[in-house]
């Protein structure tokens, strides 16, 4: 549990409050051979896609056309890219930057996301957030899965407040009349990390200085989505389940089928082996870590399998004729 213990400094105290309340770790440690400061300037000025690049003041979104890159006049020029003076400009100017699915564009945040996944069972997704001093980036609102808030540069306020709806499976905007009393207000600081579980309303403010932190979601799988996969089961057993609904015309009795129905699934789901159910397939994949340095080099050194068959060594030359051999009595 080598990087879930970068997140927290107790697992028994993760345990205890997973999905059920949100808790600050200190002391952490240094983190910044997974991401930094460095790393998000380097980034943006590496041809992000928009699409990881997201920017906000005051809670209102900017639209992404203001930090669109010129890419001239080549028709081949289809894809839009991030300016990355445009970006800083913006957060000089007050905006907080957020550099999203960082697992897809950071090798070292890959490695990382891909060893949490392996710890927990779960997607890891990682979105950088930075903020200048004195600022507000997204308005205040919950997310749709657990996430730690890894504090990784300055400080930031959070308010935390207890859930609208438990355990959303959907996202809306917060009423802020909804929203109750702060249940926990922090100044995160360098080393630190916040948990918090899925539908807890939470909203940020920086300091007198800024602020950089990692947000790493663990999204998993739902018992909903188990008990969905069962019913498919249940489908392909019983042929009954698999029948449409009587027409209007009909004098069938809806309750009564409805029942019979329900009576195939219970049986069905009585007969399930819980060892035998397979939650891999149900489960979302990690995006594979970078390889080490060197990997393609290495690449080039393996033969290609299918690949064009290496040339044929230069055939034996033939012997030459034997004049004497050729004049013998009876040639």
């Amino acid at each position: 549990m080598d990087s879930l213990l970068r997140l927290v400094d107790d697992l028994p105290t993760l345990e205890t409050a997973w999905e059920r309340e949100p808790f600050v770790s200190t002391g952490l440690g240094d983190f910044g051979d997974v991401f930094s400061l460095e790393t998000a300037e380097r980034l943006i000025h590496s041809s992000l896609p928009t699409t990881a690049v997201r920017l906000f003041r005051d809670g209102e979104l900017i639209p992404a056309e203001r930090v669109l890159r010129n890419r001239g006049s080549n028709p081949r020029s289809r894809e839009k890219f991030a300016d990355g003076t445009r970006i800083a400009d913006l957060v000089a100017d007050g905006a907080t930057l957020t550099l999203e699915e960082l697992q897809n564009h950071s090798p070292e945040v890959a490695r990382f996301a891909a060893e949490v996944a392996r710890e927990t069972g779960y997607e890891a997704d990682c979105t950088a957030f930075l903020t200048p001093p004195r600022a507000r980036g997204a308005a205040p609102h919950f997310d749709l899965v657990g996430i730690f808030l890894r504090q990784l540069h300055g400080s930031k306020r959070w308010r935390v407040s207890a859930p609208v709806c438990r355990l959303p499976s959907r996202a809306r905007a917060v009423d802020p009349a909804e929203v109750g009393e702060p249940v926990l207000d922090v100044v995160l600081k360098e080393g630190e990390c916040l948990y918090l579980p899925r539908g807890f309303v939470h909203v940020g403010d920086t300091t007198d200085e800024p602020s950089l932190h990692l947000s790493i979601g663990l999204r998993g799988v739902t018992w909903e989505r188990v008990l969905r996969s069962l019913l498919a089961g249940a489908a392909e057993r019983f042929e009954p389940l698999r029948e449409v609904l009587p027409p209007a015309f009909s004098d069938l009795d809806p309750a009564a089928l409805y029942r019979e129905r329900v009576e195939l699934l219970v049986r069905h789901l009585a007969d399930v082996e819980w060892s035998r159910v397979s939650l891999d397939r149900l489960r979302a994949e990690q995006p594979s870590a970078a390889p080490p340095p060197g990997s393609l080099a290495a690449a080039l050194r393996r033969p290609a399998a299918g690949g064009l068959p290496a040339p044929a060594a230069d055939p034996a030359p033939a012997p030459r004729p034997d004049p004497a051999r050729d004049c013998r009595p009876g040639r």
